[in-house]
């Protein structure tokens, strides 16, 4: 059964001219969320958490114990790096006989999964219900985050990437926010390429939970505790620093 570990960046559906015009307004205080063309707010602020909004900007992947792949839109454009991933799910599932493909990942059934697959559809990858056959119905899905929800009460706050990764004693990040939304519109591309690289942690958070067991409820609490605390003091840095 193979498994492909993955992740993706998104960025809104802006071009480079649109998102630094809307940057400006926003930075000299002309646009806010209060304003009559709020919608073009949202759109800047929130557009990269939603494919109707938004689009994939690079896909990372690994299969098994194989090498990191990375997928990028800036290369080939949103349409064709969807139709090679797409064909490679389709080629790992029917290459297998009845052993199922195992996607993995962190939220991946609220995000990656679903924003992949109503991409596809907004391109006409395929027809949709072979999108669904393939994409959403046929593979197994490890998500980190919802195999957590039982240590946290059920609850979705707090389990972000980065809890989990000092949970299990991996590094984590010494900021908040990747930025990698204005690195994209900026072209450097090589800093999204370094964010990937920190934080794609799966295959090695994934074997390890299988040869040492998941943390306690304890460990969790604890270091969600630590990243509010780390998010409390960035925060009162970034107030300092523009003072």
């Amino acid at each position: 059964m193979p498994d492909l570990f993955l992740d993706i960046e998104t960025a809104p559906l802006f071009t480079k001219e649109e998102y630094f015009q809307t940057k400006e307004k926003i930075d000299s205080g002309k646009l806010d969320r209060n304003s009559k063309d709020r919608d073009l707010f949202w759109r800047f602020d929130r557009g990269g958490l939603t494919p109707f909004e938004g689009k994939v900007i690079l896909i990372t992947y690994k299969i098994n114990n194989g090498h990191v792949f990375r997928l990028k839109e800036w290369e080939m454009g949103e349409k064709e790096m969807l139709k090679k991933f797409y064909d490679l799910l389709v080629d790992l599932q029917r290459g297998f006989g009845t052993d199922r493909l195992k996607i993995i990942g962190h939220n991946i059934l609220r995000f990656d999964l679903f924003f992949i697959y109503n991409r596809m559809k907004h391109h006409k990858i395929e027809e949709e219900k072979w999108l669904h056959q393939w994409i959403i119905n046929k593979p197994e899905v490890i998500d980190f985050l919802q195999t957590h929800l039982p240590l946290n009460d059920f609850k979705t706050k707090g389990l972000r990437h980065d809890v989990l990764a000092y949970a299990y004693g991996f590094p984590v990040k010494s900021t908040l926010g990747s930025g990698e939304i204005l690195h994209y519109f900026q072209g450097n591309y090589s800093k999204i390429i370094e964010y990937s690289e920190r934080e794609f942690i799966y295959p090695e958070l994934y074997q390890k939970i299988i040869s040492e067991g998941m943390i306690s409820k304890e460990e969790l609490l604890k270091s969600i505790k630590h990243y509010e605390e780390l998010k409390k003091s960035i925060n009162q840095n970034n107030n300092k620093s523009l003072k």
